[in-house]
């Protein structure tokens, strides 16, 4: 019986930078990744864009620099001997201002970026501190709404890394069934050493989303290859992914042993491209696959028109 429960997910689109995904409050500094209205620690409605509160703060400090020049003007106009005298000063005083607020115009985006780099860089530990506690919000609606709780995570994983988020996240994904008209990720989720649900995950992404099946997840795979195959079904996930591998020529030659080692358990559809693409390009170091391909068509497919 079938467990996993069909669901969907709210349209997300990922940001052309990570950092358009981060708010700070105005208010007590606290950052945030969720598009949430009141600031979580201080309750105000005071939370903006880092790239604007960076922009707010460099325009603050360029609009200071005019005011040197205007003082040191009214200054020089103030104390003129004469009227004339009077005039030119204020003049060469508006004519340096013109020039200074011209440079800062030309410059300003580099400037905001600037800043921008500085405000980061500057708060990187209260950075994580707030993400942390982004993180423990989403788990704590993991029981009433879990669907939910892995939308959060998928926003705050984009600038939290790390294998614990990571872990959550696959084993919210265990408890869904999953379909190709999803936005789901893989290569975004592996982690540095064996987890089963990890595995199993893969395993469902090489049916319904095989294009997601990369060099790092195909690397991934034939690491833990014999802790696999110790897993109910695992023969079934290893064939899964060699036959998504199967789409692209570099990864067939790439990882040409593995194929072969599960070249009959592909489907017939797999197992077809197979044959065509080595068929295609005869003289390429195939490493043994072709032999072990030729093999199992004349076993397997002798008769079958296809492959005549």
């Amino acid at each position: 019986m079938n467990k996993k429960k069909p669901v969907t997910f709210s349209p997300f689109k990922t940001p052309r930078y990570a950092y358009d995904l981060l708010r700070i409050c105005k208010h007590c500094g606290r950052y945030t990744a969720l598009s949430e209205e009141r600031c979580s620690k201080c309750g105000k409605s005071s939370l903006v864009p880092v790239e604007q509160y960076a922009m707010s703060s460099r325009g603050r400090s360029m609009h200071t620099r005019l005011l040197l020049p205007l003082l040191l003007t009214l200054a020089a106009v103030y104390f003129g001997n004469s009227i004339r005298q009077m005039v030119l000063c204020g003049a060469g005083g508006l004519v340096l201002m013109g020039l200074l607020y011209y440079t800062q115009r030309k410059v300003r985006q580099n400037e905001n970026l600037h800043a921008l780099n500085q405000l980061l860089s500057r708060n990187l530990g209260i950075i994580k501190e707030g993400l942390e506690f982004n993180r423990q919000e989403a788990v704590s609606v993991l029981r009433e709404n879990d669907v939910l709780a892995y939308e959060k995570l998928r926003i705050i994983s984009i600038l939290l890394r790390g294998d614990r988020i990571s872990r959550q996240r696959v084993a919210l994904l265990h408890g869904f069934l999953l379909r190709k008209d999803m936005d789901l990720e893989l290569e975004q989720l592996l982690l540095k050493d064996f987890e089963p649900l990890l595995a199993e995950y893969i395993g469902e992404i090489a049916k319904v989303r095989p294009d997601l099946i990369k060099d790092r997840t195909l690397r991934y795979v034939k690491t833990y290859e014999i802790q696999i195959l110790q897993m109910d079904k695992g023969t079934a996930i290893l064939a899964g992914v060699a036959g998504a591998a199967v789409r692209m020529k570099r990864y067939v030659l790439l990882h040409s042993e593995f194929i072969g080692r599960y070249a009959h358990e592909l489907p017939k559809d797999r197992f077809l491209r197979l044959s065509k693409l080595i068929a295609a390009n005869p003289h390429e170091p195939w490493n043994g696959l072709d032999l072990t391909v030729a093999e199992l068509r004349e076993t397997q497919y002798r008769w079958d028109p296809e492959f005549q």
